[in-house]
């Protein structure tokens, strides 16, 4: 055989080429259209897909058979993996149709029978309606036609027509559209649901209602007494049957009367059974349960709730009015039994539902005070006569309260388990909360009785002048605590009205909606029973202010008698010390019940007492402060005395503290009216929709009662932020300073701040008097001393030594220099100095007046605004510009002198506050010594030489001390222009005149050296 050369080898590259070139994207559509073909053959796919091999196998007639078997094996394999997938997803779909097979033929199963149930109903009904049909025409079913009502068939032959004609037509229907014949089926099983219940009533109705009398009948049962369960049961069917008939054109009115008639005939027979079972659940219950049942199938639970209510706080009640005496005991009881033995014939009128009644209507309603009124009136002779065993006290009151609040919470504990028994869980929080309502229906007049009797009600005309007010539990005080004892009793009684945990939970919308309307009504209880427990402090809440005024008064009045009392040096401070920061802690009182009865509502009128009641105090201790600087002034010894400078510096320090403490006081109302403000916005107790609360603090309850007692309607208005906002939140904010509006600095209490300035005044005023006492009394009539006229030569010692300081002012520069020692003990205690600190401002105005007699003395009008000229010209840096080129160096050399002093850090504080008083002491000296210079009435040559001695013997002094601005440049002008030669002196008054400075200082010191020049009997 001729060997055939071998076929080349193809790479890779060459197969992905004949892969891309052969088996092109339309080729392939060809090839899977053919698969999905109903007309598919095997012939057909390998033509086809061998079509475009075999064009190219002519075409190159090298190739051979092995080209075609590598196609082959191709399309083989690609076939292969075509079958898989195929396999796979008929294998899919078996599974899908084994799962679903068998649910669609339980479910053909259900409606086969379902089918076959209705088509015997049908059946029935059909040989039913055929017999009643024929009844009809033979005129024997004409009542049972009445009774059931037009036929239920719909038509008036439909009843005539053959079961099986139905039957088929069914089936017919069916085969055609199987929605529209479910639809009908199921209208068909309505219908015969309802004829079958009207049909049910109509039989059973006579059997039913004959049946009642005998159940009611006491000689038809074993125990003699009526069997009222199954006659309720009985009644409860022919209700169900009178509504199932409701339709029916006859005997809708015979059914009703009917009814309503046995309706009121069980309702009567109830009543004891209900009484007995109320007196006897503290031992048994079931008898309680099956009367609520009873109820509850009567649809009355309302008076079965109003009934177990009302017997419920009898025991709280008694005990109460056992507290105001034997009558009131036995008024209350009397009034308690009255009202069992008229339980029975006698209808509640009161319904708590009624939301629409106020407080007072429901007390009114629910409680007849007439026996309590009674005993009194029938009794007041024996009552005046002993007053002191009947009168109730107000401290005993106020510890009875919470003795009575606990007996409530225990009866409300109890409640809260018995009532989850008799009624079940979601009608138990109501229950409690109408048992708490009970308890305090009945108490609320005396409630406010015995309040009145604690602290009078505002604008009732009563004094507090109560025997109550003796023991320290009267007035606002005892409002207070009463007040208080309330709030913490009503958050812990909510604790026992809040339904259970897990109470109304579901996961059905229906039950959640329904669970959200039960809580809605237990909260609407709660807080129709915390409006009416706290009803009694409403005219305290609403004219707090008023009922503070006269308590608050008549202690501003003790405290002012006793200020006025201080007289002397002796013991001023000390008892001052004392009275002083006295009305702190009543003002602190006062806003306490401010925030505990009103929670920030009506803060102006509040404010404005504790205002008034701090200034007033700070007035008298003002005055207190002058009667002992004038008894200062009027004292003739001539010794200083230190001890009065450490008493008038405690004084000082008692009026920084009470500065301090106002600030401080300020401060922490600042902060609680802040906090009142958003505990304003709490509306925790308002929700409703939702949930209850977890537990109601009692900042929370007293902002809500407050809100119902002093701001029922309020005004929204915009806070400054463009957020609107209630006015009363705006109002407390703006005076806690946290709104935009409020005023930086601003203070609530701007007539004690007034106060206290002149307080201060008056300190600085009196240590002024004690430090400057000495000097005024030496420098008072040295005008008038008549060495100043002396002229000519002096004796032989005066030439040997020169002229001396005479005695006056040696006896001024040694108290001066002595009152380093006396202010220094104080200044090193730094707590004394801190508060003495408060009140050093403007210190220097009361070193003014020498300063103003030293202006009139000169004869200048000072223009402007007269205390600053007086300041300026006291400073006198101003002064000493105008004689700057005389050659004086007082000013230049003591700011040098207090540039180049350095100070202990420690002793800083000490110095400067020394160095404050030492410069208004010598301001003070320096203006009385040049107002007494101005005065002197003439002036020879020895008397000038003693006026100059005198003036540098102080100026040595004030330069010995180091204190800023001392010595006065006016002290060393003065005294060269006593000793100024007559030429000088004229020609310095002349050269003044041309100067075109205007200036309030250049006129004192043009007219200082005309009176000089005048005095010296100098013509100008």
């Amino acid at each position: 055989m001729t060997s055939k050369s071998p076929l080349p080898r193809r790479t890779s590259g060459t197969m992905s080429s004949y892969n891309t070139t052969t088996f092109d994207s339309a080729h392939e559509e060809r090839l899977s259209s053919l698969l999905a073909s109903s007309n598919f053959s095997i012939a057909d796919y390998l033509n086809l897909a061998l079509s475009s091999s075999s064009d190219n196998t002519n075409s190159n007639s090298n190739q051979d058979d092995d080209l075609l078997e590598q196609k082959m094996a191709s399309l083989a394999l690609q076939l292969q993996m075509s079958t898989q997938s195929c396999h796979d997803e008929i294998g899919r779909i078996g599974a899908e149709l084994s799962a679903i097979v068998p649910r669609c033929a339980a479910d053909v199963t259900r409606v086969k029978s379902g089918l076959e149930g209705m088509e015997l109903d049908v059946r029935g009904l059909l040989e039913g309606m055929d017999d009643q049909y024929h009844q009809q025409g033979s005129g024997g079913g004409k009542e049972v036609g009445n009774i059931h009502g037009p036929d239920v068939s719909g038509g008036g032959g439909s009843a005539t027509k053959d079961d099986d004609t139905i039957i088929t037509s069914i089936d017919n229907n069916n085969t055609n559209n199987p929605l529209s014949t479910l639809h009908s089926l199921l209208n068909l099983k309505n219908h015969l649901t309802t004829t079958r219940s009207i049909l049910a009533a109509a039989s059973s109705w006579d059997e039913t209602i004959n049946s009642i009398p005998k159940l009611l009948s006491s000689s038809n049962t074993n125990n003699g007494q009526p069997n009222l369960i199954e006659a309720v049961a009985a009644l409860s069917k022919l209700e169900q049957g009178a509504r199932a008939l409701q339709g029916m054109p006859e005997g809708q009115t015979e059914r009703t009367a009917a009814i309503s008639k046995l309706r009121t005939q069980l309702e009567v027979l109830l009543k004891p059974q209900l009484l007995h079972a109320l007196k006897k659940m503290e031992t048994r219950l079931g008898p309680l349960q099956q009367c609520v049942g009873m109820y509850g199938t009567l649809g009355k639970m309302d008076v079965m709730r109003e009934e177990y209510v009302r017997m419920r706080p009898g025991e709280v009640i008694s005990l109460w009015f056992s507290f105001g005496g034997h009558n009131a005991a036995i008024g209350k009881n009397s009034v308690v039994e009255d009202e069992e033995e008229k339980v029975v014939n006698d209808e509640d009128d009161d319904d708590l539902d009624n939301d629409d009644k106020t407080d007072e209507e429901e007390e009114a309603e629910d409680f007849d005070f007439s026996e309590e009124t009674t005993d009194a009136t029938t009794s007041s002779s024996t009552t005046n006569k002993k007053s002191s065993s009947t009168q109730i006290n107000a401290k005993q009151f106020i510890e009875f309260l919470p003795t009575f609040y606990e007996s409530v919470l225990e009866l409300l504990s109890k409640e809260r388990a018995q009532s989850k028994q008799v009624f079940g869980p979601e009608l138990a929080p109501s229950i409690v909360g109408r048992v708490l309502l009970e308890c305090f229906k009945p108490i609320i007049s005396s409630f406010k009785s015995r309040l009145g009797n604690v602290c009078p009600v505002p604008g009732s005309g009563i004094s507090g002048n109560s025997s109550s007010g003796n023991d320290g539990f009267g007035g606002t005080e005892g409002i207070a605590a009463a007040y208080e004892s309330t709030i913490q009793f009503l958050s812990l009684a909510y604790d026992q009205m809040e339904p259970w945990e897990g109470q109304g939970s579901s996961n059905n919308q229906e039950n959640d909606h329904d669970s959200a309307s039960n809580n809605d009504d237990v909260m609407e209880t709660i807080r129709t029973a915390f409006r009416m427990i706290a009803s009694p402090f409403v005219p305290y809440q609403r004219a707090l202010a008023e009922a503070e005024r006269d308590p608050l008064g008549k202690a501003a009045s003790m405290v002012a008698k006793d200020v006025r009392s201080v007289v002397g040096l002796q013991d001023a401070a000390d008892r001052l010390g004392d009275l002083a920061p006295f009305m702190f802690p009543l003002a602190d009182s006062a806003i306490s019940r401010f925030e505990l009865l009103t929670s920030g509502y009506n803060a102006s009128a509040t404010l404005s007492l504790v205002d008034n009641l701090i200034a007033t105090h700070a007035s008298e201790l003002a005055i207190a402060m002058g009667s002992l600087s004038g008894h200062v002034s009027n004292s003739k010894g001539n010794e200083f005395d230190e001890q009065h400078a450490n008493c008038a510096l405690e004084i000082l320090r008692i009026a920084g503290s009470f500065k301090r403490s106002l600030k401080s006081f300020d401060n922490s109302v600042k902060d609680r009216l802040r906090s009142l403000s958003d505990m304003m916005l709490d509306d925790t107790l308002e929700q409703s929709g939702g949930g209850l609360p977890d537990a109601i603090e009692p900042a929370q309850l007293r902002s809500f009662l407050a809100k119902e007692a002093c701001n029922l309607s309020p005004d929204y208005i915009d806070d400054g932020t463009g957020v609107k906002l209630p006015a009363s939140v705006v109002e407390l904010r703006r005076l806690a300073g946290t709104t935009s509006n409020s005023a930086d600095g601003t203070t609530l209490f701007p007539k004690s701040v007034d106060s206290v300035s002149r307080l201060a005044r008056s300190c600085q005023s009196f240590v002024f008097e004690v430090c400057y006492a000495i000097p005024e009394q030496n420098l008072r009539g040295i005008s008038a001393l008549p060495v100043w006229k002396q002229d000519g030569v002096g004796s032989g010692d005066e030439d040997s030594y020169g002229i001396l300081p005479q005695s006056f002012i040696t006896h001024v520069g040694e108290h001066i220099l002595a009152l380093v020692q006396a202010l220094e003990p104080f200044a090193s205690d730094k707590e004394a100095l801190g508060l003495a600190n408060e009140v050093m401002t403007g210190v220097i105005e009361v070193a003014v007046q020498p300063w103003k007699e030293f202006v009139a003395a000169a004869g200048v009008s000072l223009t402007g605004d007269e205390k600053s000229q007086l300041k300026s010209l006291m400073r006198g840096k101003e002064v000493s510009y105008f004689f700057c080129d005389d050659g004086d160096t007082d000013m230049d050399n003591q700011i040098e002198e207090e540039d180049d002093e350095e100070e202990d850090p420690d002793d800083k504080a000490s110095t400067a506050f020394c160095n404050q008083w030492l410069d208004v002491v010598g301001l003070a000296v320096a203006g009385r010594l040049l107002e007494r210079t101005m005065r002197i009435p003439r002036l020879g040559r020895k008397g000038a030489e003693h006026l100059a001695a005198d003036l540098n013997y102080i100026r040595n002094v004030f330069t010995a001390l180091g204190v800023a601005g001392h010595p006065h440049p006016l002290l060393g002008y003065m005294a060269k222009l006593v000793t100024m030669n007559e030429e000088s002196l004229q020609f310095k008054i002349h050269s003044r005149q041309g100067e075109k400075t205007p200036s309030d200082a250049l006129e004192v010191i043009k007219r200082a050296e005309i009176r000089i020049a005048y005095v010296r009997g100098i013509s100008v």
